[in-house]
């Protein structure tokens, strides 16, 4: 008989958070699954982040935004050191510092806010009209896919087409975990949304290295969910020169709902 050979998950990556006694530190094992080239893919390692600060801080407000560093590589048993910035009676401010064996590997500041009653109700993020996920193939494997990847099922909204060499430099893929996770759906959501490899690796007419810097998140919504865990992420570059891109990115739920914006800086060597 042949074994069974079984890719961690999500929510087995995150049993292995444990906290200490300090009331401000946590440790974490990053399956080698779950890497991207020499370190751990962004996602995860912003994911095990917010998943320490909500353990360490706990907090009945929503988390409202996230300033991501990108700072080294991060891989294995990995450590989160987190720091209580400011609690005020609306809000609370926690930053956190993944470390593994490199140094210091992803910064993060979290800011944890409920919402208030405005008399602005004004939204201009509306859903691009797709196909839906079913009527779509998914990506095929490749050997040059990051091993991360593998934790995701992705389907491009415009079908199979050659990944690079484009005349611009966008992405709108809807994408859902192979094995959906039962924890946070707002970990789970920060461990999914980077998952889109930089926009400008579409006009690439030559291929190199790329890196992204940071990683700003803006949630929309206070109880971010979906149907059937798909997904739609968009990624959009207006500026990519000199070696760096910088992207716009929005993801909507399959009710159509705007669930997060933000942006994000790459280093490219191409």
């Amino acid at each position: 008989m042949t074994d069974t050979i079984t890719t961690p998950s999500l929510d087995d990556l995150l049993a292995s958070l444990t906290t200490d006694d300090s009331g401000n530190h946590a440790t974490a094992h990053i399956d080698p699954s779950w890497m991207q080239g020499r370190t751990a893919y962004g996602g995860i390692s912003s994911a095990v982040a917010l998943a320490a600060v909500k353990h360490l801080h706990p907090c009945d407000a929503p988390l409202r935004y996230a300033q991501i560093s990108f700072v080294g590589p991060v891989s294995g048993d990995c450590s989160v050191a987190t720091r209580l910035l400011r609690q005020s009676k609306s809000s609370l401010f926690v930053d956190a510092v993944v470390s593994s064996d490199a140094g210091v590997g992803t910064t993060g500041m979290f800011a944890f806010s409920p919402e208030r009653d405005s008399h602005l109700d004004y939204n201009i993020l509306s859903m691009p009209d797709v196909p839906a996920p079913e009527d779509l193939e998914p990506m095929p494997p490749h050997p040059a896919r990051p091993s991360f990847t593998s934790h995701f099922d992705m389907r491009p909204t415009t079908g199979p087409k050659p990944l690079i060499g484009q005349d611009k430099a966008d992405m709108l893929t809807w994408v859902r975990f192979v094995h959906q996770p039962s924890c946070d759906p707002v970990v789970a959501l920060l461990a999914m949304g980077d998952a889109l490899p930089p926009a400008a690796l579409h006009m690439f007419r030559q291929m190199g290295p790329i890196s992204s810097m940071n990683w700003t998140v803006n949630m929309l919504s206070s109880h971010p969910q979906t149907d059937d865990g798909w997904w739609l992420l968009k990624s959009v570059s207006g500026y990519t020169r000199r070696g760096f891109s910088v992207q716009d990115m929005t993801i909507w739920n399959r009710a159509g709902e705007a669930i997060v914006s933000g942006s994000q800086a790459v280093a490219l060597y191409a």
